[in-house]
């Protein structure tokens, strides 16, 4: 077929939605003819990615948008990129519509912003149109607030006032209740869907990231350095912000040393949360245990996780958990939260998911698991091996491709049926 692609994250170096974005390009292109229409900001890139030899032939890239450097300090540059977003939504369907002209696309799919809080015009250019997957109707939990720092607790405030803004907005309900298929990540964003288009018809559930054999086989690869002895290895890493709870388990952490336990908890990672941990880590006597480092790349990365044993991240709000799922494959036992993407992921054969209750009650939690782990490691050996099967069986492309072809195939055909019979089409 021939899909027109809306990504405005979609970047071969980058991580995160970039990843996303781009994973999705690269395992589409195995099957259709893509037309991708992503951000300015990528043009640099994807040209360099086209002279390695990294871009698929059958893979043409338009742009939309504008942009400005990133601010230096990330937070303001989160949000700078929700201004972007909001920009490049507005300049999509004209670059669309002179697309779909010249390549008379079978359908039209938004894959990133992977978030249902604005709407795609896609809808518009009177092909089948995909939206998602997407995620993003989790909310934190509201008992949970005195945990986030007062700038992080504001933050969740307003995305409480902004998700009901986009309920109620025309663009996002009109093209959720248009488009012809709509993915969701979770299960929340399943239910929100299901509600705005009055019907769970043409609404399920698939997540937005997803592995490649290759990168399968290159974080699988380092899961045998784990020795199961010796102090317990513990990682985190990512975007730290309040909602990612990293405080909860450094407070476990210090029941746990409490305990005569010995332990290293690295947390190769930034954002505005690492003063607030620094400080957290220093009062609660951690300052040798916890590790604090740049976020890691290359080989370095998958090296660490292999001699991970634990992967220590009970985020209270995330819809996907790259980190996690990339753990998991190097063999590491994952202990989170039992809410969102973690939640969805993690099942009780592969690792722990605590759930979320009050805060004392989560510490608590979180330092018991930990001490049963490190009573008992070969529940690192068999725990690890089920959370690599559980990502190489459930999570990898072969499975998202399967899913997105059934889907484009029963858009397209249902598209046929109603040009061929439009009466019966507009009453079903």
């Amino acid at each position: 077929m021939k899909i027109l692609l809306s990504a405005i994250a979609c970047n071969p170096f980058l991580v995160s939605e970039n990843y996303i974005g781009w994973a999705a390009v690269q395992c589409l292109a195995q099957d259709h003819e893509l037309w991708v229409i992503t951000g300015r900001r990528n043009r640099p890139d994807l040209e360099r990615a086209q002279a390695e030899g990294l871009v698929a032939e059958n893979v043409r890239f338009a742009y939309a948008g504008e942009f400005e450097p990133w601010h230096q300090n990330r937070l303001i540059a989160r949000m700078q990129g929700w201004r972007e977003y909001m920009s490049f939504t507005r300049s999509l369907l004209p670059v669309a519509r002179s697309l779909h002209k010249t390549a008379e696309s079978d359908l039209a799919h938004h894959v990133t912003f992977a978030t249902w809080r604005i709407g795609s015009p896609l809808w518009k250019l009177g092909i089948p149109s995909v939206f998602g997957p997407v995620g993003g109707a989790g909310t934190f939990p509201l008992r949970l607030m005195p945990v986030l720092s007062p700038f992080a607790a504001a933050f969740e405030s307003l995305r409480l006032l902004s998700s009901v803004a986009s309920r109620l907005s025309p663009s996002v309900r009109a093209c959720i209740r248009r488009a012809a298929y709509v993915l969701t990540a979770d299960s929340e964003t399943c239910a929100l869907a299901s509600r705005i288009r009055g019907s769970s018809a043409q609404v399920s559930c698939l997540l937005h990231a997803f592995h490649s054999e290759k990168k399968i086989k290159a974080f699988a690869r380092y899961s045998s350095l784990k020795e199961q002895k010796g102090q317990l290895r513990l990682f985190a890493g990512g975007f730290l912000i309040g909602t990612k709870a990293v405080i909860l388990a450094l407070q476990a952490l210090a029941r746990v040393k409490a305990k005569g336990v010995q332990f290293q908890y690295r947390l190769c990672a930034e954002g505005p949360e690492l003063p607030r941990l620094r400080r957290m880590a220093g009062q609660l006597g951690l300052g040798t245990e916890v590790l604090f480092g740049d976020p890691l790349s290359g080989e370095d990365y998958p090296r660490e996780l292999g001699a991970t044993y634990v992967f220590f991240l009970p985020s209270l709000r995330e819809s996907a958990g790259l980190t996690l799922m990339e753990a998991m494959l190097a063999g590491c036992v994952p202990v989170v939260a039992d809410c969102g993407g973690p939640g969805q992921i993690v099942t009780a054969d592969c690792g722990y998911k605590l759930p979320v209750s009050s805060a004392g009650r989560m510490i608590e939690g979180l330092a018991d698991t930990i001490l049963t782990i490190n009573r008992n490691r070969e529940i690192i050996r068999q725990k690890g091996a089920a959370a690599m099967e559980r990502i190489t069986a459930s999570f990898s492309e072969q499975n998202y491709r399967e899913v997105i072809n059934s889907v484009y195939a029963f858009v397209t055909r249902r598209s046929l049926e109603s040009q061929k019979n439009p009466t019966k089409a507009g009453s079903s």
